[in-house]
């Protein structure tokens, strides 16, 4: 269950980085990124889950594991620059839940 205005906003953060995330995974040129990408997607739709739920501190503890996997994880070109900054938009508007 979607709770108010801001959760709707999140959503829409949420659907962008799903977006770009397809996308970059689509032309990405570096094998090794593909399973990156995969595994990205993956934690999108539990963060999706989350969010329709209203569990707010699962949440934010998964955009953490994200956050600490991004700075692990490089992912190359400008697909990986494109969704690095997509999730980093989404994980600024969920810090301000």
């Amino acid at each position: 269950m979607l709770l108010g205005m801001a959760s709707e906003l999140a959503l829409s953060a949420l659907d962008a980085y799903i977006a770009v995330l397809s996308a970059s995974a689509d032309h990405t040129r570096q094998a090794e990124d593909r399973s990156r990408y995969r595994d990205h997607l993956a934690n999108a739709a539990r963060l999706f889950h989350l969010l329709h739920c209203g569990e707010m501190k699962a949440l934010k503890d998964l955009v953490s594991v994200e956050q600490r996997s991004y700075g692990t994880g490089f992912l190359s070109g400008d697909e990986g620059a494109g969704a690095e900054a997509a999730f980093k938009a989404f994980a600024d508007f969920v810090a301000g839940l």
